[in-house]
């Protein structure tokens, strides 16, 4: 990752409308360099004019003095081109032939004004030229890398909206990128991604996304100590089993009437037996009487 050494991921355009270089408009730049690596380091690159020399195309590899050559009314400014600066040239640090493009770029949404993205004549061919949404721009979803987005001086955004275009959609009056360069220190925006959606950001909504996150914190800590307290409940209660197992009475057997009848019986054997043995003594006792009184007689 050859931007570990940078100093930062902000860049910046001082921009100059005619020949009025005491009323420059600076855009400041955050780029997501971790999500498309290519794309932003060759747009600091350019910024920085990290590279001396020319590039293949035979032109310093800087924006400073290239012009915002297409202004699309609520939409997009397109800028960037180093060689021809009519829209139709180019170069990067890869070469004059371009880059290709990075799939996370391609799927963030151009959704609102401010987002940086780079202009391309087809897939697979980034190079130095830029466009500036001015707005909602969905026809450029898919098609175009988005890079980063503006962090400071997004007011000017609207006067270059308002400048009088000619019938190209080309301004006026030149614009031009007096100075670019780069600014120490990190800034993270949010990635313009779709499962990013745009958030209300009124008092009632921030008031209820509140509540939410503090209902989902809360049921997360009750599910965390629930599952926690199971295995100690679980290891109290084998213990307490195990007690009452021992101490619990022997309970009747409650089973069938055939079981029952079958229980029953050796109990009604010995009844049997017992009152045969008491049926016999008492009638060996009655004829020792009976024999007495015969021979008392």
């Amino acid at each position: 990752k050859n931007w570990e050494s940078l100093e930062g991921n902000q860049v910046y355009f001082d921009i100059c409308i005619g020949e009025k270089s005491e009323q420059t408009m600076r855009l400041v730049f955050a780029l997501f360099m971790d999500e498309v690596p290519l794309a932003a380091f060759n747009f600091h690159a350019l910024c920085t004019q990290r590279f001396a020399g020319v590039g293949e195309a035979g032109q310093p590899l800087t924006f400073r003095r290239s012009k915002i050559l297409r202004i699309a009314r609520g939409q997009f400014l397109q800028g960037g081109d180093t060689t021809g600066m009519n829209g139709g040239g180019g170069d990067s640090i890869f070469g004059k032939n371009g880059f290709e493009d990075e799939p996370l770029g391609l799927r963030m949404l151009h959704n609102a004004s401010g987002l940086l993205s780079m202009a391309n004549h087809g897939p697979d061919t980034n190079r130095s030229q830029f466009l500036i949404t001015l707005g909602e721009a969905p026809s450029l979803d898919g098609k175009h890398v988005i890079l980063g987005r503006i962090i400071s001086g997004a007011m000017h955004l609207q006067t270059l909206d308002s400048l009088p275009l000619d019938s190209n959609d080309s301004p006026v009056e030149t614009v031009t990128i007096v100075e670019c360069g780069s600014i120490p220190g990190w800034h993270r925006p949010p990635v313009p991604l779709a499962e990013n959606v745009k958030k209300e950001m009124t008092l009632p909504a921030l008031d209820k996304r509140a509540a939410a996150q503090r209902e989902a914190i809360s049921q997360a800590v009750q599910e965390a100590l629930q599952k926690r307290a199971a295995p100690e409940e679980a290891t109290n209660l084998e213990p307490n089993a195990k007690r009452a197992a021992s101490s619990s009475p022997v309970q009747p057997y409650q089973g069938g009437a055939a079981n029952s009848a079958m229980m029953a019986l050796p109990f009604a054997d010995d009844d049997s037996s017992d009152n045969d043995d008491d049926e016999l003594e008492g009638s060996a006792g009655n004829s020792g009487v009976s024999e007495n009184i015969e021979g008392a007689l």
